[in-house]
């Protein structure tokens, strides 16, 4: 009832006031218009009030149901946590092979991601179907088919084709098969050879087609080249990490960003692998969940994350385990590593990158030791 004791007295004190200054019919409702609002409002205060005092005893319940009692016998407890060991990273491959495979597939995605982007669309109908290829340098492999404005994603196969044709698409040049149903198109661009977009048909080709159907790909082999530019001038040439340049840009803003991040130098001492390391590691870290972009390639030998102060300890105790798992497969790595906070009240840029580099030189003269 307290909850509309306001507008009791609002109403009162506005009803002497008709009887005593002027009455009419008109102010009359407004008035009681007004009352009526105002105890509508009191009653929605109320309620949101009531809230709290429900939500505080959930977190009562919540709390007391996470807070029971444990299990008192740890043997029990360390017998289920054996059930389940981690998954070694290279648990069927070598890093040498894992890198090769890691940088088909970056090379491969680029290609997929651009072609889903821009895909060819279905103006001929004597079109049945459309085959779009990836070029890895060494062959054509299957990428995806098209039917009507729908991809669909096919298995790396190897073309199934002859050999002339395939000589016309390494020369840049259209090329239609012996029965006139397939015509073979080149993606290409300033003398790079990206892939090739396979046209079928129930009919036939004609020679004086070809023209028209190699136009419709000109975008596609524009926005292709334009990609691989743009990959090319982010990535190290070598392990397709980021470079050096993108390094410096990304980490000016994470320093001066909101974020608590340490900034992580590794190097590779004494490895004749150092690059493949440097690609399964990136992986790793990323698979992981310890970076959202991954590493950055500084040096031959060096390479950079960004690292969040939570994850540090467990991104350390992870470096130790991949280094053995590499030991184990036979291939010697030593790392070093080095980090930086940039938790230390009034450091500048210049002197979180330079702590970074004097760290990982103090763990590359102990590791010496």
């Amino acid at each position: 009832m307290k909850r509309y004791l306001i507008p009791i007295i609002f109403f009162s004190t506005g009803l002497l006031l008709q009887f005593w200054l002027y009455f009419s019919w008109t102010t009359f409702g407004l008035l009681l218009t007004s009352t009526l609002l105002l105890c509508l409002l009191m009653y929605a205060i109320s309620e949101m009030s009531t809230v709290p005092a429900q939500f505080e005893e959930n977190v009562s319940t919540m709390v007391s149901e996470e807070t029971a009692p444990v299990d008192p016998n740890p043997e029990t407890q360390t017998a289920n946590s054996e059930l389940i060991p981690e998954i070694p990273f290279f648990s069927d491959t070598d890093p040498v092979s894992m890198a090769k495979e890691l940088k088909n597939r970056d090379n491969r995605n680029l290609f997929s991601e651009t072609v889903k982007e821009y895909i060819l669309p279905k103006k001929n109908k004597k079109i049945s179907s459309t085959l779009y290829a990836y070029y890895d340098g060494f062959g054509f492999t299957e990428c995806f088919w098209q039917k009507d404005s729908l991809l669909i994603d096919s298995e790396s196969n190897d073309l199934d084709w002859e050999e002339y044709e395939q000589n016309r698409i390494l020369e840049l040049l259209p090329s239609l098969n012996r029965s006139g149903r397939k015509l073979y198109l080149p993606l290409s661009l300033n003398q790079s050879l990206f892939g090739l977009i396979c046209l079928e048909t129930k009919d036939r080709f004609f020679e004086n087609e070809i023209n028209s159907f190699w136009e419709s790909t000109i975008l596609l082999s524009e926005k292709l080249l334009e990609k691989k530019e743009y990959h090319k001038a982010l990535r190290d040439p070598k392990t397709y990490l980021f470079n050096k340049s993108h390094f410096y840009t990304t980490a000016k803003d994470r320093f001066y960003s909101h974020l608590h991040q340490n900034l992580i130098l590794l190097k590779f001492i004494n490895s004749s692998h150092s690059q493949e390391f440097a690609i399964c590691l990136n992986e790793a870290v990323k698979k992981k969940g310890f970076s959202d972009i991954g590493l950055f390639q500084l040096e031959d030998h060096i390479i950079a994350g960004f690292i969040p102060n939570s994850n540090l300890e467990k991104f350390t105790t992870f470096i130790q385990s991949f280094v053995e798992e590499l030991d184990s497969l036979d291939f010697n790595c030593e790392l070093a590593l080095g980090y930086s906070s940039k938790t230390e009240p009034g450091i500048r840029f210049d002197q979180w990158i330079k702590k970074a580099y004097r760290s990982l030189e103090d763990s590359i003269l102990h590791n010496a030791a």
